[in-house]
């Protein structure tokens, strides 16, 4: 596998956070229209069927934000959910129930607080600023919310995407107000993280 000298080094030294290929929102948007056509049969390969029960899981009440929702594979069969992706090319392919948002969810076009639960099903790692989305979806949150999001947990993958430590996830979502964060090691690639909003 080919890591950068920079990841290689970072991965040596033992640094959890590795600034990751596809970050930002422009990129971020490139990368994912490409893909869109083959999105599914990759997931079906990376997402075990498993991880996707245990975020299922935990989403809380009716009302539910999908952020980088893809083609609808983790909340698509919700009729009261909305999912927010920033690919035109993703949502065209979308099999959903709820509403399709194209948007960044740094800018959202929501008001208030009127979730309540809000998903990253592999899409938090490719925001440019994990406490600033943080302090997003606190402000789009109900008393009571929650995150719940489904990430990478191993530096193997640090040359792709923004790798974080349980200590980061805990930092990031208690910078932002939240009060429990949980962590769980789904296998050797792949966590589960808990966020509950007071």
């Amino acid at each position: 596998m080919f890591f950068s000298a920079r990841a290689r080094l970072q991965i040596e030294a033992g640094i959890p956070r590795v600034v990751p290929v596809v970050q930002g929102a422009a990129k971020a948007r490139r990368f994912f229209d490409r893909i869109a056509p083959w999105y599914d049969r990759i997931n079906a390969r990376i997402y075990k069927r498993a991880w996707l029960e245990r975020v299922r899981s935990e989403i809380r009440g009716a009302r539910v934000l999908d952020v980088g929702v893809g083609t609808g594979f983790t909340t698509g069969h919700l009729a009261d959910a909305v999912g927010i992706d920033l690919s035109m090319e993703m949502l065209r392919r979308a099999r959903y129930r709820g509403a399709l948002v194209r948007a960044d969810f740094m800018r959202p076009p929501f008001r208030g607080a009127d979730f309540d639960t809000i998903v990253f099903a592999g899409s938090f790692y490719y925001m440019r600023d994990p406490r600033e989305a943080a302090r997003v979806a606190a402000e789009l949150l109900r008393p009571g919310g929650r995150v719940v999001l489904l990430s990478p947990a191993t530096l193997l993958l640090a040359a792709f995407v923004r790798v974080l430590s349980p200590h980061d996830y805990q930092e990031i979502f208690a910078s932002a107000g939240f009060g429990d964060v949980r962590y769980e090691r789904l296998n050797w690639s792949a966590c589960l993280v808990i966020a509950e909003r007071p």
